[in-house]
């Protein structure tokens, strides 16, 4: 931001896109988290000689004009390149660069209900996506339907979903995960329950599929995350059996599908009990789970107790990780880092 004050040459420097995909690749990465309605809180690691220590700092969100926008309903759907996708209250989208304190909103052709949402980038034609499952009245309506928003084109269309016939959503604005050219979101079935499957959205092909998901990945509504092994799917829940931590790693094939899924984690209670200090009597929760810098990071909940952990797949340790910000008013963690890509301003074309 000072830098772009220097002069017109730097100033404009900073907007070309081969600049801005070439400073992408030497990005820091933070740890970042939606703290109160209009500030965040910036994580990062100490480089002192305690490296179990996060730095956390309290930023304001500066939004300028649309400040009003933010409140306590305020989802992050997903981010990409250093872009948030949000949404806010009457069909109200957003793209924020926090790093260029620029905010766009966004208002979709169409006005619907919707269950789960998705942000990418798809590579073939150099565009953001927003993908929105449709939400079907009555209680036994299944979701078959599926709005795709191009922000750089500005084209939106409607395509089907039929594989969600036998499934439901979360119902609710759950933001999916992206690895890759694809989405992913859980599956429930009547009862609400998370199933065997796993609904994948590929960016490129604009196709939606069904995935396999592991019997067991834990109590509630598991972190389905990237990162780990190579920046594949994992996911990471409560052990329904031993209480503790479980985390499942998926084997993709050569088009970004799930082949298979291995266990690569089982961090049992006793295990949490040495690492985090914290006498735990009845059950943990799961409130977030992130990766960074290799390591597996999860925000757990020991009664009114908010911890955060660290575990090194490779040495296969647990770290307690002291921070200099209390993260108990934090339900949500995300990995994010800085970059100069422009917030796209779409023009819809019906």
């Amino acid at each position: 931001m000072r830098f772009r004050c220097v002069c017109k040459s730097w100033r404009s420097l900073f907007t070309e896109e081969r600049f801005c995909r070439q400073h992408m690749t030497r990005a820091p990465t933070r740890i970042v988290s939606f703290h109160f309605e209009d500030t965040l809180l910036l994580g990062r690691f100490s480089e002192s000689a305690k490296p179990e220590m996060m730095i956390l700092e309290e930023v304001s969100i500066n939004v300028g004009d649309d400040s009003s926008l933010l409140n306590d309903t305020t989802v992050v759907l997903g981010h990409c390149h250093g872009l948030f996708c949000l949404y806010f209250e009457n069909n109200t989208f957003g793209l924020w660069n926090p790093s260029l304190r620029e905010l766009r909103t966004i208002h979709p052709p169409y006005r619907y209900n919707w269950y789960e949402m998705g942000f990418g980038y798809d590579h073939s034609s150099q565009d953001y996506k927003i993908v929105l499952v449709l939400k079907m009245q009555g209680r036994r309506s299944r979701s078959s339907q599926a709005l795709v928003l191009s922000l750089k084109s500005g084209a939106s269309r409607m395509i089907d979903c039929l594989c969600l016939e036998n499934f439901d959503m979360i119902h609710d604005t759950i933001s999916g995960t992206l690895v890759g050219q694809n989405i992913y979101w859980q599956l429930c079935d009547d009862n609400v329950k998370v199933t065997d499957k796993l609904l994948s959205f590929d960016l490129v092909s604009e196709t939606f599929n069904l995935c396999p998901c592991p019997s067991n990945c834990g109590k509630g509504l598991p972190q389905v995350i990237a990162g780990l092994r190579g920046g594949g799917l994992c996911i990471v829940g409560v052990d329904d059996m031993s209480g503790g931590l479980i985390v499942w790693s998926a084997q993709h094939d050569g088009g970004g599908g799930i082949k298979s899924w291995s266990k690569i984690c089982n961090l049992s209670l006793g295990i949490l009990e040495i690492s985090t200090s914290c006498r735990i009597d009845d059950k943990i929760w799961l409130s977030s789970a992130v990766t960074y810098a290799g390591l597996l990071l999860a925000l757990v909940k020991f009664g009114r107790e908010s911890k955060l952990l660290s575990y090194n797949l490779e040495e296969k340790s647990l770290t307690n990780v002291e921070t200099s910000l209390s993260l108990s008013t934090c339900d949500f963690l995300e990995t994010y880092f800085e970059t100069l890509v422009p917030v796209p301003i779409p023009e819809w074309k019906l």
